[in-house]
């Protein structure tokens, strides 16, 4: 999807797409729950995923997830919506994405980024008005009580570089909660092989 930052980036919109979805909220992340302390979480980085439960990804990256989750605001990323399941969503995203994922059977799960001022559970999706699906995906692992983060698949080139600096608000932010993160190629964070990763 390509992106005109010139308009993208806009709070007008976030601040608008809000107060409409402030107003069908039935549930938050607050609502669910996961017993495992490891997490893996995939990107769009690649197709090919360690099969590692509980596995959270984007919705771009089209493989079957306990959870998807995304903060993009555009209209258009309603086309990546395509599997029923859980979606955690921000509420900055375009009221067209939980429609779509309610008419597939899913189920929406909302958070707040945390510069809006509200009673929903606060998640840091990255420096704003900059955030990214994938690195936010590390903040909810966090949320739900990973002690142990793998990614896979997310990665920070190209037009996601922008989101380097975005990458240490949220890593340093894990951290000082006693969670450990590691990459399939560790580009991002310590190398660890998948059968490393399963013996920790």
């Amino acid at each position: 999807m390509e992106i005109d930052s010139s308009n993208y980036w806009n709070y007008d919109i976030y601040k608008k797409n809000s107060e409409i979805n402030l107003k069908s909220i039935e549930n938050t992340i607050d609502d669910l729950q996961f017993e495992s302390k490891k997490f893996l979480l995939c990107g769009r980085g690649n197709d090919d995923h360690p099969d590692f439960r509980p596995k959270f990804s984007t919705p771009t990256t089209n493989i079957d997830s306990e959870l998807y989750s995304t903060v993009d605001h555009d209209p258009k990323y309603a086309e990546y919506i395509t599997r029923k399941g859980n979606y955690a969503l921000s509420l900055i995203v375009d009221p067209l994405i939980p429609k779509k994922i309610i008419d597939l059977g899913g189920k929406v799960f909302w958070f707040s980024p945390d510069y809006f001022k509200n009673d929903l559970p606060k998640i840091i999706c990255g420096k704003f008005p900059r955030g990214n699906s994938g690195l936010t995906l590390i903040s909810l692992a966090s949320y739900f009580g990973a002690t142990s983060i793998l990614l896979s698949g997310i990665k920070l080139t190209g037009q996601y570089s922008q989101f380097l600096s975005s990458k240490d608000l949220i890593f340093d932010d894990v951290r000082k909660k006693n969670c450990n993160i590691f990459s399939i190629d560790g580009k991002l964070s310590k190398h660890i092989s998948f059968t490393d990763w399963c013996e920790l």
